[in-house]
C-alpha cells in the first residue's frame, strides 16, 4: 500500500463522513420534530434512540473527520518495521483505530435507521 493509495482511501472515509454529518443532521432534526407530537408509548422510545443514534453518528463523524485531516499529516503510513499501514488500521490518538470510528460510525447509522423504521411500523394506525 503506497502513498497514493492511503490517500484514495483517506479520500472516501472523508466523503463518506461528510455524507453520514448531512444524513445524521437531516435525520435527527426530522425525528425532533416528530418527537414533539409524538404519542407515548415504544414508539416514542423508538424515536427517541433514532434522535440519540444520529446524533452519535455526527459525534463520531466529526472526530472521524479531524483524525482522518491529521493521518494525512503523516503519510505514507508505516508499521515500526517499516511494512506499509493500512490507513484502516492508523491509531489515531490514543486508542481509537481509524477503522474501529469508522465502523462505530457506520453502526449508529444503521441502528438510529433501524429505530427510525420501528418507529414507522409501530405507529398507531
Amino acid at each position: 500500500m503506497d502513498k497514493a493509495s492511503q490517500k484514495h482511501a483517506i479520500d472516501a472515509l472523508l466523503d463518506w463522513s461528510k455524507w453520514v454529518i448531512g444524513l445524521g443532521f437531516t435525520a435527527g432534526a426530522g425525528c425532533v420534530v416528530i418527537f414533539r407530537d409524538a404519542a407515548e408509548g415504544p414508539a416514542r422510545d423508538l424515536l427517541m434512540l433514532a434522535i440519540a443514534a444520529f446524533a452519535l453518528s455526527v459525534l463520531v463523524a466529526v472526530v472521524l473527520v479531524r483524525a482522518l485531516a491529521a493521518t494525512v499529516e503523516r503519510l505514507p503510513l508505516a508499521w515500526a518495521d517499516g511494512e506499509p499501514q493500512s490507513v484502516r488500521d492508523h491509531v489515531a490518538g490514543r486508542f481509537l483505530s481509524i477503522g474501529w470510528l469508522s465502523t462505530l460510525q457506520l453502526a449508529l447509522v444503521v441502528v438510529g435507521a433501524g429505530c427510525l423504521l420501528g418507529w414507522v411500523i409501530l405507529l398507531p394506525t
